[in-house]
């Protein structure tokens, strides 16, 4: 069974995703952060173990550039979500090291074909 950590400061769209991919996806754990500080608390517990994160790189308390960065140093695929559909942002995030970039105009089936692509699924 895999794990996720969602990290979104929208509560309410970390619940809804992570109930999309527990029922369309081996990701059937998931780990929820509302900030990049929650999420570094998530990741420094030892026992935690993560096969993806998905990123909000719009988060209300700064850039996620550093969270995707580590993220990428220790070997966890990220998929980074934002709302502004640039190819500039989308270019920054995934020089910060993410796997892939979807805005929130993508479908639901969209972000569980690349959950599933970027865990080997």
């Amino acid at each position: 069974m895999k794990r996720v950590l969602i990290v979104d400061d929208n509560k309410l769209f970390r619940q809804v995703l992570a109930a999309m991919l527990e029922h369309h996806t081996d990701l059937k754990e998931n780990v929820q952060a509302g900030s990049l500080a929650e999420a570094q608390q998530v990741l420094a517990d030892l026992d935690t173990k993560v096969d993806l994160a998905i990123v909000d790189f719009d988060l209300s308390e700064g850039e996620a550039t550093e969270l995707v960065e580590y993220l990428r140093k220790v070997c966890i695929p990220v998929m980074a979500l934002t709302a502004d559909r640039s190819l500039e942002r989308c270019a920054w995030a995934l020089r910060a090291g993410a796997g892939e970039v979807l805005t929130l105009a993508n479908s639901g089936e969209q972000i569980i074909d690349t959950a599933e692509r970027l865990v080997g699924g």
